[in-house]
């Protein structure tokens, strides 16, 4: 499998066009890795995880052909990673040349979004498929799909993914807190080999390595040794965090420093990683 990290930033993104903390003023000047557009995946070329605000920008600048799409999950729809208004575009009498739906995927209330927004659309553009939390599904794609319950928002199931493909799995794990307990027994009683996890890194240091709603530092690396303990992880799983904020009060360098000990990789945008 190869991911592609369209965007690595929270919410606000770095920089906050409305912020002028040291991290962002910072960032307006070195520019580089320290830019974050807010988060996205793309797997393969094929299946996308979330759809950011910035994502015509993002797949200009790194030259993605996005027509190649088949499955688009989402996690959630707080609004930076639910951008669907920017699905119109595939509309029919909108997007040219299209020879293949969109298969979408997600809770209840981003498949109704859906709808909502793209009135009157052709099942020759759009499939929407209703995900049940730890039923497995296989894409349109090819690939197997598990949503496991995330700790985030109250009032919606959010989900994290366990996706599978041709001998590899990859464990998407945002946006959420340490885990909720469901989710790390099934983990643990599914006997997966997880190839490649990607956590989320909102806050900074929190004196608290089992936080609620986003991942600190501290809750990154509990998670990762109880991944280990549970033999969720093995000593080749790759670990990579994403969706950093501008408050955690770190720049990209200082990330990858404070995370190199426990051979976790710091995502930016851009970056490709193959299993």
């Amino acid at each position: 499998m190869k991911l592609q990290f369209l965007g690595t930033a929270a919410s606000e993104g770095i920089p906050n066009p409305f912020c002028k903390c040291d991290i962002c003023q910072k960032t307006r000047i070195q520019k580089g890795k320290n830019i974050r557009t807010r988060s996205s995946v793309i797997i393969d070329d094929i299946l996308q995880i979330d759809f950011a605000p910035e994502f015509s920008y993002q797949v200009m600048r790194d030259n993605i052909d996005v027509t190649k799409i088949k499955d688009l999950l989402f996690t959630h729809t707080h609004p930076d990673h639910f951008n669907v208004g920017d699905l119109f575009s595939r509309m029919v009498d909108y997007g040219f040349n299209i020879d293949h739906p969109l298969s979408v995927y997600g809770n209840d209330i981003a498949i109704n979004g859906c709808l909502n927004v793209l009135p009157g659309y052709s099942p020759e553009r759009f499939v929407f498929n209703l995900l049940v939390p730890y039923q497995t599904v296989t894409s349109s794609a090819g690939y197997r799909i598990t949503p496991l319950l995330a700790n985030h928002a109250k009032w919606e199931f959010c989900y994290i993914y366990l996706i599978e493909k041709d001998g590899k799995t990859v464990l998407h794990g945002h946006d959420s807190g340490y885990f909720p307990e469901l989710t790390w027994q099934w983990l643990k009683a599914s006997g997966k080999k997880i190839d490649l996890a990607v956590f989320e890194c909102t806050y900074g240091y929190k004196q608290n390595d089992r936080t609620n709603n986003h991942m600190s530092i501290e809750t990154v690396i509990a998670a990762q040794k109880r991944m280990l303990d549970d033999a969720i992880f093995d000593s080749s799983t790759q670990l990579i965090t994403s969706h950093h904020s501008h408050s955690s009060g770190f720049m990209h360098d200082q990330l990858v420093e404070i995370f190199e000990p426990y051979h976790i990789q710091v995502a930016y945008d851009g970056l490709i990683k193959t299993i």
